[in-house]
């Protein structure tokens, strides 16, 4: 059943509860790094999720569309912390406290298999994550952390600090990347700061990472 159907169906005390948010393209839906008690469904325009590995690689991790939903993790684990979600787009999204969560499962059948099924999908897509990142070389880990920054929009604010500690890599081993980056064409590096070439080629490059 899909979520638009499921929302429709909502039982009129749930409803009541919704909360109505709308979000400009660029904006933070969700920090990273905080405790998280709402169930948000996106209800037009496009989000995208970040996280970081536990090698320190920030990735792009997923793309919502309308009518799908994140934070459900967080209300079901108090020891997880939120991920970064951003507005690709101008959003508009519903906002349900973990309470009402609670109270609509109880009722609806339907509500609780899709939320399995999210459950389910987005621990597959973790795991796979993880075991990729494990196998992508520095340079391959520094462009994937200088485009997230590229679109995240603070690539000009990124030391080469930040990104040894993103990459996992020492100091040496980052500057010979970053050589090898710069020679290809990809990237610049002057006056200490970066800034990337061609994003349609970068994001040629990378096609296959995400």
């Amino acid at each position: 059943m899909h979520l638009k159907d499921i929302l429709n169906d909502a039982p009129a005390h749930i409803k009541k509860e919704f909360i109505y948010r709308r979000h400009q393209k660029g904006s933070l839906i969700i920090p990273p790094q905080e405790q998280n008690n709402y169930l948000y469904i996106l209800v037009t325009g496009t989000a995208e999720v970040y996280r970081q590995s536990y090698e320190g690689t920030v990735v792009s991790l997923y793309i919502y569309d309308s009518y799908s939903c994140f934070g459900e993790i967080e209300i079901f684990n108090k020891k997880i912390k939120t991920l970064s979600v951003i507005a690709k787009h101008n959003c508009e999204t519903i906002v349900i406290h973990k309470t009402q969560v609670y109270e609509w499962m109880k009722v609806d059948f339907n509500f609780n298999f899709y939320l399995i099924k999210q459950l389910a999908s987005k621990l597959i897509l973790s795991s796979d994550t993880s075991v990729q990142l494990s196998l992508l070389t520095v340079k391959d880990r520094l462009l994937l952390s200088m485009h997230n920054h590229y679109k995240i929009g603070d690539l000009d604010c990124i030391t080469k600090q930040i990104l040894s500690s993103e990459v996992h890599a020492p100091i040496r081993s980052l500057n010979r990347s970053i050589a090898q980056c710069i020679n290809e064409g990809f990237i610049s590096y002057k006056d200490k700061k970066f800034s990337i070439i061609s994003i349609e080629e970068l994001e040629k490059y990378l096609e296959d990472f995400y």
